[in-house]
């Protein structure tokens, strides 16, 4: 027959037992989130367009300027939850014989998945898979002011493809090419080669 204070003894030991089981679950835990982390970034870079440019158009720009800006949160090691915003730029165009312009512009936000394998230890490849709202703008103006103003909204498929080289811990650069087919009349696909730098955390 146990004494009581062997019994409290035998419970404490199993009470103790029990706490450094649970311990030792947490911590496993915890160094396993340990690698999930979140990023941010910035990229700037061309933005070419399809817009065709017939010989009586003496200023046609198929190329703008373009930016993005992007956000992440690594769900895997090499899987993460991922939102972009785009900013395609504008390019203008202006016929022969006609004192009107036209101006396109497009801005996009996407909501997907950034794909990460490691090459060798010195570069990681980035394939990006999502959805993208996409805003497209067309204004036509003249001397007189602004004839006319259309904006549209489409939901498109997004895919980008990229090479990052780390720095150190928390710096890294970022090079990419992004694709969003946009549906409509004309050529507006919009397409996106840029370069930048991500900061992770």
């Amino acid at each position: 027959m146990r004494t009581p204070a062997l019994h409290k003894s035998l419970s404490f030991k199993r009470l103790s037992l029990a706490a450094a089981v649970a311990s030792s679950v947490l911590a496993g835990s915890v160094a396993q989130a340990a690698p999930f982390s979140a990023y941010a970034g910035a990229t700037v870079g061309l933005s070419p367009t399809g817009q065709r440019c017939p010989d009586y158009f003496p200023r046609c720009e198929r190329v703008a300027a373009g930016a993005k800006m992007f956000g992440g949160w690594n769900v895997t090691p090499n899987v993460a939850a991922e939102v972009n915003y785009f900013y395609f730029g504008r390019t203008t165009s202006e016929p022969l014989l006609d004192k009107r312009s036209t101006d396109i512009s497009a801005k996009a936000i996407s909501l997907g998945i950034n794909w990460n394998i490691e090459m060798f230890e010195v570069a990681t490849s980035n394939i990006r898979l999502g959805v993208a709202r996409v805003q497209s703008k067309t204004d036509t103006t003249s001397a007189v002011g602004v004839l006319s103003h259309d904006s549209d909204y489409t939901t498109s498929p997004y895919i980008g493809l990229g090479l990052s080289f780390p720095f150190n811990r928390h710096l890294r650069m970022v090079t990419g090419y992004d694709f969003i087919p946009v549906s409509g009349a004309g050529n507006r696909n919009r397409h996106m080669l840029s370069g930048g730098f991500q900061g992770e955390f």
